[in-house]
């Protein structure tokens, strides 16, 4: 299902003459995961993280940004986004996969499980059993 809505996704971004973020480099998928070594919750959701990025490095596509793993951009970057993100004084700790104009797509670490936060109150909007199934659901929403 996620690679059917990222192939529809990319026809759409060609129609416009926009074209699809390409691949992770394995190069960029190794430096994000020394980055991250030290997280005891990445064994829950790095490799449907990894599986993802292998299809496309991120997308910013019609509102939507899923983060990409080059540890040097500064806008839709992993890192860096979750650099920015957790500076706000959360109730949880999250990990932030993506956002949106109106939604954040994350893990919370404490409660274990995926969740669509909204923005700007940071409520929980959603909750979903894996790192695809949000992935999904966010996709399906610029469709």
């Amino acid at each position: 299902m996620l690679i059917d809505l990222l192939k529809q996704i990319a026809e759409e971004q060609k129609s416009f003459d926009e074209e699809p973020e390409l691949p992770a480099t394995k190069i960029e998928i190794l430096e994000l995961n020394k980055r991250i070594a030290n997280d005891r919750s990445k064994d829950i959701w790095f490799n449907d993280y990894v599986a993802f990025l292998e299809i496309r490095n991120g997308i910013d596509y019609d509102g939507l940004v899923i983060y990409n793993a080059n540890i040097n951009d500064e806008n839709n970057g992993f890192i860096a986004a979750n650099e920015v993100w957790n500076e706000n004084e959360w109730e949880d700790d999250y990990i932030f996969f993506g956002d949106s104009s109106i939604s954040w797509y994350c893990y919370s670490k404490t409660k274990n499980t995926f969740m669509e936060l909204d923005k700007p109150s940071g409520d929980v909007v959603n909750n979903f059993s894996s790192l695809n199934e949000l992935l999904e659901f966010a996709l399906k929403n610029i469709l």
